[in-house]
């Protein structure tokens, strides 16, 4: 017999085998294992299951990921799900020997309170955090309007995985429709590192506007 837990951020439901096909209107982690005809009880399995929490947003990449580092697609960078240090995961996207641009379209005029992305260095594998991220918005995707410029003081020398998120400050609400991203590549790795003059990558996760 077949039984699974459901849980969700307003709590845990159970069911058997009688209740399938799921239908999950929630992110969900589903908890399944079985039980034999002597009450003897399977290990659990669990399996965690993601609700788009932007249907209606369209990502335009205007660079080219690595096809080993796709997190998913473009979608992916705006998906909620969000990667850690252990970047073999795949949820991280990577670009390499270029600057990342990226244009977001949110369907219709939005007011932004804040927006920011998020980027993993880990020196020893090539990966840099960019030199620097800039965020633009436009109400039309033609002509954008620069919202500030984002510079970190984080050594590359640092061979520590690190995350960080690059934030501008929004002083007052803006009314935008796409939102621009644009990160700078930091370029040729230096002669104190293994890979000397070899080209470093950007990996960048979510991109959070609220």
């Amino acid at each position: 017999r077949l039984l699974f837990d459901v849980s969700t951020e307003k709590g845990t439901t159970s069911g058997d085998e009688n209740d399938l096909p799921l239908v999950l209107e929630a992110t969900s982690q589903i908890t399944a294992y079985s039980i034999g005809p002597t009450d003897l009880k399977s290990k659990p399995v669990s399996a965690k299951f993601y609700k788009n929490p932007h249907p209606n947003w369209e990502v335009s990449l205007q660079s080219v990921y690595n096809p080993q580092y796709s997190a998913g697609g473009a979608n992916g960078l705006i998906d909620g799900i969000f990667g850690d240090e252990n970047w073999r995961k795949g949820y991280w996207q990577g670009y390499q020997d270029q600057d990342f641009e990226a244009i977001i379209d949110l369907s219709q005029s939005t007011s932004i309170r804040s927006m920011k992305a998020s980027f993993l260095q880990d020196t020893r594998s090539w990966i840099i955090f960019p030199i620097q991220v800039a965020f633009y918005t436009s109400q039309d995707g033609v002509d954008f309007e620069e919202v500030g410029i984002v510079i970190h003081r984080f050594p590359a020398e640092s061979y520590d995985v690190a995350l960080k998120t690059f934030e501008p400050l929004i002083k007052s609400p803006l009314a935008a429709r796409y939102i621009k991203v644009k990160a700078v590549n930091f370029g040729k790795l230096p002669i104190w590192h293994q890979g000397a003059g070899g080209e470093a990558f950007i990996f960048i996760d979510e991109i959070s506007i609220e």
